[in-house]
């Protein structure tokens, strides 16, 4: 059998699902407390932007950093122990992470207008398409990268991966016909759903190959 999980690997994967819950928590629980804020129509980032009042704020940042720390981990731990070689799929993961995390540093200015209008609300646009981008990307690609030795979880890849891949580039395109809070709380969720099914995966060690015969090779 393959080398089983050490306690850091397993404690990373468990941290990474917390840390997105709590991230997705956040937003949620911030959108609800932040008087007039709308989460069909108003992106997430507008709940730390400079008009936001101080407890949506924190708990969206803590959430933005926790989750930021959990996917840099968490990539690393992933391609240390699936299957198969190519590093894309966890590259994509670490850099999601990375671009979250440098996300705080960017708050938008009130109603994050987008690109063009402050240099931190064109340096929150960059950093939020490039680690939305990647956070939905990565599990095609890993799915790409252990489709032989792991179909089910492959399957599960490509399931997720490509909603959540569809419905951010329909939303980039403006053609959703959901509210643009709305559309961008559904590929990040289902994104992170992703998260949680391939850190369960880890968990339960079916990522790792079994080098024994089974009993019908060793009746041969």
């Amino acid at each position: 059998m393959g080398t089983p999980l050490t306690v850091g690997e397993r404690r990373i994967a468990g941290a990474a699902v917390v840390a997105l819950a709590w991230y997705v928590t956040g937003w949620a629980v911030a959108g609800a407390v932040e008087a007039g804020y709308d989460p069909a129509q108003q992106a997430i980032s507008e709940l730390f932007d400079h008009a936001a009042t101080t407890l949506p704020r924190v708990l969206l940042v803590s959430g933005l950093l926790a989750s930021a720390l959990g996917l840099v981990a968490f990539g690393v731990v992933l391609h240390r122990r699936l299957p198969g070689t190519s590093p894309l799929g966890p590259s994509a993961i670490v850099g999601s992470g990375i671009a979250t995390g440098l996300i705080v540093a960017f708050p938008c200015t009130a109603g994050c207008p987008g690109l063009g209008t402050t240099w931190t609300d064109t340096g929150h646009g960059v950093l939020a398409t490039v680690g939305y981008g990647l956070l939905v990307v990565a599990p095609l690609l890993v799915g790409w990268r252990v489709r032989a030795a792991l179909p089910r979880l492959a399957a599960w890849s490509f399931g997720l991966g490509g909603a959540a891949v569809a419905v951010f580039g329909v939303n980039q395109a403006g053609l959703l016909g959901l509210g643009p809070g709305a559309a961008q709380r559904v590929f990040n969720t289902t994104a992170d759903a992703w998260y949680v099914v391939a850190a369960v995966w880890v968990l339960r060690g079916a990522h790792v190959p079994s080098t024994e015969p089974t009993p019908r090779e060793a009746a041969r």
